[in-house]
């Protein structure tokens, strides 16, 4: 699949192209481990002083990242929360409401029978209410 084609869950996305970092080719093949005569040299001072340099920056940039990613990662943890109470109060809710309608529509065929049908009626509205009430007010 080509990296043009626009999924439907990527709707608005752009790709990214990543970029990883090219390697010396010219200089894979030279040994790696220095004297102490080479350390002593300026030039090799000066251009490790300047990968040095280059790492920390690259080394920072990386824990700014890392400090976003946790952030993030704190912030989803307690989306999550807030959802799942949500949701468990959206249960409470929904069922409050169904048992009250059930009861208030058996409260006619409980009415010969009293006080039967006036408890069935008064547990009906009471339910109901508890129900309504329970999904306006959100914490």
């Amino acid at each position: 699949m080509p990296i043009d084609e626009v999924q439907p869950e990527e709707a608005g996305a752009s790709p990214v192209s990543s970029q990883e970092p090219k390697a010396r080719r010219a200089l894979s093949r030279l040994k790696r481990e220095l004297t102490d005569d080479e350390l002593a040299s300026p030039g090799v001072q000066k251009l490790l002083l300047d990968l040095l340099e280059r790492t920390e920056e690259e080394n920072s940039a990386l824990k700014r990242f890392r400090d976003q990613y946790y952030q993030s990662d704190k912030q989803k943890d307690i989306l999550a929360e807030k959802l799942k109470t949500h949701v468990a109060l959206e249960v409470v809710s929904t069922g409050c409401v169904a048992v009250g309608a059930a009861a208030i529509v058996y409260s006619p065929v409980a009415w010969e029978h009293q006080p039967n049908g006036v408890i069935a009626l008064g547990f009906g509205i009471v339910m109901t209410i508890v129900g309504i009430v329970a999904k306006v007010v959100r914490p």
